[in-house]
């Protein structure tokens, strides 16, 4: 027999499984972060086509109805309700939001206040 030192086949066979194992277990959170990444992405992109539509509404008048378009290659829908009168001197108006990306389609909702004779703020 002689003294010297090495790795046997089965080591060299035994180590390759593992690494191979380990490199796969990495792939698969590697493209499960990438798909996350690009939900998140779409996500931000219709919150902000959201926020944006209902911030050009900012100081215009109201029209209660249905409104829709797109923004930057989104379809937006917008729905305006006048909600009962509660004092006669302001109007309290819902805002329904409806982005959609052709995927999915994303809800928001906000309430605006305008003086009851015109549809602007006093």
């Amino acid at each position: 027999m002689s003294n010297e030192r090495g790795f046997t086949l089965l080591e060299m066979l035994a180590a390759l499984a593992v690494l191979a194992v380990c490199s796969s277990v990495l792939l698969v959170a590697f493209g499960q972060s990438a798909r996350s990444l690009q939900q998140v992405q779409r996500s931000d992109r219709v919150n902000l086509a959201a926020r944006s539509l209902l911030d050009e509404l900012g100081e215009a008048a109201l029209q209660p109805g249905r409104s829709e378009g797109q923004w930057d290659g989104l379809g937006w829908q917008l729905d305006v309700r006048v909600l009962p009168p509660t004092d006669g001197v302001m109007r309290l108006y819902r805002l329904d939001v409806a982005v959609t990306d052709g995927r999915q389609e994303t809800h928001y909702s906000t309430l605006r206040v305008r003086a009851s004779g015109s549809g602007a703020l006093p």
